[in-house]
C-alpha cells in the first residue's frame, strides 16, 4: 500500500497574484525584476523561504537586513511548524498556522524597503 500512489497534504497559495498585490513590498525583495521570470510557483510559503535565503546569504543591505532579520525569522519557523503540522495531517492546526503566517507576513510588509 503506497507503493505507487502516495497522498499527500499539501498547502499551496490560492491566487498568488493577489498575494503579491497584498505582500507587494516583499515579492519585490524577493524576486526583483530580472530578465529571466522567477521559478514557479510563487506563493506565500515560497516567498517566505526565498525572504529567508535573502537574509541568510547577505543578499540585503545592512540596514534592511537587520530590520527584517527578526521578522524572517518567525515567518520561517512559522513556515516549518505549518510543514510539520501537514505533515502529521493535522489540518487544524495547519490551518491557525497560515493565518499565523499571514500575519507575520503583514507585518514584515510594512518594514519592508520600497521597491
Amino acid at each position: 500500500m503506497g507503493k505507487y500512489l502516495q497522498i499527500r497534504v499539501t498547502a499551496t497559495t490560492y491566487d498568488e497574484a493577489a498575494a503579491e498585490d497584498r505582500y507587494g513590498r516583499l515579492y519585490a525583495l524577493a524576486w526583483p525584476v530580472a530578465a529571466t521570470p522567477a521559478a514557479e510557483p510563487r506563493g506565500l510559503l515560497e516567498l517566505t523561504q526565498a525572504l529567508d535565503d535573502k537574509v541568510r546569504l547577505g543578499d540585503l543591505p545592512g540596514g534592511d537586513r537587520q530590520a527584517l532579520l527578526p521578522g524572517v525569522e518567525k515567518a520561517m519557523a512559522l513556515k516549518q511548524s505549518l510543514e510539520a503540522a501537514l505533515g502529521d495531517r493535522d489540518p487544524k492546526s495547519a490551518d491557525s498556522l497560515s493565518y499565523a503566517l499571514e500575519d507575520a507576513l503583514g507585518e514584515l510588509e510594512k518594514l519592508a524597503p520600497k521597491p
